[in-house]
């Protein structure tokens, strides 16, 4: 049977506390004052970089602007929107290239009734809005064209937008807008 007995005094076992602590604070400083030291160089590499693209980039823009400075004039107003009408021209034939007109008269073809003639189909390319012309015989094929259109799932937002009795006994003039979803993806 071993005994230990300790003889330290309450004063020598409060300084050794104390020493514990200190060792452990001094310890817990070093490894805050290393994780400080290495976030500072990490940083500072970041900045470096940053600073190498900034260098970089403005390098760039004064190249763009010297190449720019050269061109022989600037465009007129006139030029600009000349050029302008151009580009919107050779978009809507890109966009009348895309459309699908097999598809359209397709969907009209199943949709319009007997008694109904169309004399005209007009696309808005960008958009998918159609506007139809044509004559019925009565007010009641309108109405039951219009409903049939509705009822496809290739047109939405179907209106008749106006009608009139033809003035050389033909039937009703009509147009009705829509808007055509294309063929199914």
């Amino acid at each position: 049977m071993d005994i230990t007995l300790n003889l330290a005094s309450p004063a020598i076992r409060k300084r050794r506390r104390l020493h514990h602590l200190a060792v452990g604070g001094l310890c817990l400083s070093l490894l805050l004052g290393l994780g400080n030291f290495f976030l500072y160089r990490s940083s500072h590499a970041d900045l470096r970089i940053a600073e190498q693209r900034l260098a970089k980039y403005q390098e760039a823009v004064r190249q763009r602007e010297s190449s720019l400075s050269t061109l022989p004039h600037r465009l007129s107003r006139k030029e600009m929107a000349r050029l302008d009408a151009r580009v919107k021209l050779y978009n809507k034939i890109t966009e009348g290239a895309n459309f699908s007109w097999s598809g359209l008269l397709f969907e009209l073809e199943r949709a319009i009734p007997k008694g109904v003639a169309l004399g005209a189909i007009q696309p808005e390319f960008g958009k998918g809005d159609v506007i139809l012309s044509g004559t019925a015989r009565t007010m009641e094929d309108i109405l039951r064209c219009v409903q049939r259109l509705k009822e496809r799932e290739a047109f939405h937002q179907v209106y008749l937008l106006n009608h009139a009795a033809d003035k050389r006994d033909a039937g009703v003039q009509f147009t009705i807008s829509l808007r055509y979803r294309g063929e199914p993806a």
